[in-house]
C-alpha cells in the first residue's frame, strides 16, 4: 500500500454549516499532514452560498428536519456511495454522522470490505428530555449502539463522553480532543464599535453566549440566572450569539437581550474578544468547542463541570465551574454567576488564554493520523452484531 492514505470522510455537515461539528471537522482535516493524505468528502448538499472546500466532493441528496430546518438529514446514498468509491479507492472510511447517509456508509463500508472507523459528536439521546419525548432515549441510545458497533473504533471529543459511552456497551471507544484556532480567535480582536453598540456605560460588563438558540442548550436557564442576577442588583449586558427554533420567541421576550444571529470567521472572533465573560449553560455537550474559542478570545468562562470545560476550564483561575449534581441546576448557576463577577475578569481571561494556546490542531491531526495508521493495519474485531446487519 501507498504511504499516502485515501480517506473517505461521510458527514451530514460541513462547511458553510455552522456548527461545532462543521467547525471542527473543517479544522481536524485541515490540520492533517497533506504528504500523507489524499481526502474526500461525501456529504449533504451545501446551501445556496456555496463551499470553499480544499477536497472534492460527492454531494448526496438530503432533507431538512422541521423543528430544525438549518439541519440537513442526509438519505441512504447507496449506489452514489459505492460509485464515489470505486473512483475514489479509498483506503479507509471516516463516519462522522449517523444519520441514514451515515448508516449506508457503514453498511457499504463492510460489504466492500472497507476499514472504517467513526465519530460520536452529539448526545442525540439525551435531548429527548428537552422535548418532551423522555420515552424515546433507549430507542435513540440502541440506534447509536449498534451503528457505532458496526466501526473498527468510535472517535469521541472528551473523555467524559467515552466513559459514558463505554458504561452504555459501545464498543472500541476512544478520546480525540479539539484544538482551538488561536489565530483566529485571539483578545486583540476586541473591537470598540461593537461595544458601543451593546452598552450604554462602557464600564458595564458583557456576558456572551455562543451556539444555538435550543432547549437542549439550556438557555432558559442562563436566562433566568440573568435575571436573578439583574434583581439583585447585579449589572451586566447579555448577548446571545446563535440562531434556533427559540429564538423569535426569547427575542420577543427579552427585548434588553442582545440577539446577534449567527456570526461566522473573522465576525465571531470580535464577537468573542468585545465581550467580558462567556456563559455556557449546555448540559448536553460532548465537547463543547465554543468553549475553548471563548477562553482562546481571552474570555473567562461560566459552565456547568462538564465536557471540554470539565478538561479546559481551571475553577476560580480562568473560571467558575458549576456542579453537575446540584439539586437546583438554575440556582447554581446563579451563585456561579456571583462567584464568577468577583473574579479579577482580566487576569481570569490570560489564564484562560494561556491554556488555549496549548491545544493546537496541528497536534490533533498528527494523533489522528496515528489512528488511521492503526485502523489501517489492525486487525480490530468488529461487533459480532455486524453480520446481523450488514
Amino acid at each position: 500500500m501507498s504511504s499516502l492514505i485515501r480517506l473517505s470522510v461521510v458527514t451530514e455537515t460541513f462547511t458553510p454549516d455552522v456548527n461545532g461539528v462543521a467547525r471542527s471537522l473543517q479544522q481536524l482535516l485541515s490540520s492533517l499532514p497533506q504528504h500523507r493524505f489524499e481526502i474526500q468528502i461525501v456529504r449533504t448538499g451545501a446551501d445556496a452560498s456555496g463551499t470553499t472546500s480544499l477536497w472534492p466532493e460527492v454531494v448526496c441528496p438530503s432533507v431538512r428536519l422541521p423543528m430544525y430546518p438549518d439541519v440537513k438529514l442526509g438519505l441512504p446514498a447507496r449506489r452514489r456511495l459505492r460509485s464515489a468509491w470505486q473512483n475514489f479507492k479509498p483506503d479507509v472510511v471516516f463516519v462522522v454522522t449517523e444519520g441514514p447517509l451515515g448508516y449506508s456508509a457503514v453498511r457499504l463500508a463492510n460489504r466492500m470490505h472497507i476499514p472504517l472507523f467513526s465519530a460520536f459528536h452529539t448526545n442525540f439521546h439525551s435531548y429527548s428530555g428537552y422535548y418532551g419525548l423522555p420515552w424515546i432515549n433507549a430507542l435513540v441510545v440502541a440506534w447509536l449502539r449498534r451503528f457505532h458497533r458496526q466501526t473498527r473504533l468510535t472517535l469521541v471529543p472528551s473523555v467524559e463522553t467515552e466513559q459514558a459511552l463505554t458504561a452504555l456497551g459501545f464498543a472500541q471507544v476512544q478520546t480525540l480532543s479539539h484544538g482551538v484556532d488561536c489565530e483566529l480567535f485571539h483578545p486583540g480582536k476586541r473591537q470598540d464599535v461593537l461595544r458601543q453598540q451593546w452598552l450604554k456605560n462602557d464600564d458595564t460588563p458583557v456576558l456572551m453566549y455562543v451556539g444555538r438558540i435550543a432547549a437542549e442548550k439550556n438557555i432558559p436557564l442562563l436566562l433566568g440566572a440573568y435575571r436573578r442576577w439583574q434583581q439583585r442588583g447585579g449589572q451586566a449586558r447579555l448577548v446571545l450569539v446563535g440562531d434556533g427554533p427559540l429564538r423569535q420567541s426569547l427575542e420577543r421576550q427579552n427585548p434588553d437581550v442582545i440577539f446577534a444571529g449567527v456570526q461566522t470567521g473573522e465576525a465571531l472572533a470580535q464577537h468573542y474578544a468585545s465581550a467580558d465573560a462567556f456563559f455556557f449553560p449546555s448540559l448536553t455537550e460532548t465537547f463543547g468547542l465554543v468553549t475553548l474559542e471563548a477562553m482562546a478570545s481571552g474570555l473567562p468562562v461560566l459552565a456547568f463541570d462538564c465536557a471540554a470545560a470539565h478538561q479546559s476550564v481551571q475553577d476560580q483561575r480562568s473560571g467558575v465551574l458549576v456542579d453537575v449534581k446540584a439539586s437546583h441546576h438554575e440556582k447554581a448557576f446563579m451563585v456561579g454567576l456571583h462567584r464568577l463577577m468577583q473574579l479579577d475578569r482580566q487576569t481570569a481571561g490570560s489564564v484562560a488564554r494561556a491554556y488555549a494556546e496549548t491545544v493546537s490542531w496541528p497536534r490533533v491531526g498528527e494523533e489522528f493520523a496515528h489512528l488511521t495508521q492503526s485502523i489501517l493495519h489492525s486487525s480490530l474485531p468488529i461487533s459480532a452484531e455486524r453480520t446481523s446487519l450488514v
